[in-house]
């Protein structure tokens, strides 16, 4: 079964992750493959992952955030975070990677923002 739920919310790809912890490498490699998975079949153009439930990300988590997103650019699928939880946000801002992703507070402002950037894109 898996441990994450995807919803479509006006265009915007939401996955919410249901596990506590991404520190197992093997959980990590399950989850984004999964997502991967996801994003393939419903053509994705604007992937939120909804962190909010996890408390602990090892650095297999960070490879998997990483990877996701060079997976999303040259698909013109833009990718935000949100809900970080104290311990997962200060790993990203650790590592710098809170320079490299979109973080919002939580799933509202995420929508907002994403919604916001898909009307001033050219063309939408």
């Amino acid at each position: 079964m898996a441990e994450i739920t995807l919803i479509e919310k006006d265009g915007v790809h939401i996955v919410a992750f249901l596990d506590s912890s991404l520190f197992e490498e093997g959980v990590v490699v399950q989850r984004r493959r999964e997502i991967e998975e996801l994003v393939a079949q419903h053509a994705v153009t604007r992937l939120l992952l909804d962190l909010s439930s996890i408390q602990l990300a090892g650095s297999a988590a960070l490879g998997m955030l990483i990877r996701l997103k060079s997976r999303c650019t040259p698909r013109n699928c833009h990718m935000a975070l949100c809900g970080l939880q104290p311990p997962v946000r200060e790993a990203l801002r650790v590592t710098q990677l809170d320079k490299i992703f979109e973080i919002y507070e939580g799933v509202n402002s995420a929508l907002a923002a994403l919604q916001n950037a898909n009307r001033a894109a050219p063309g939408a």
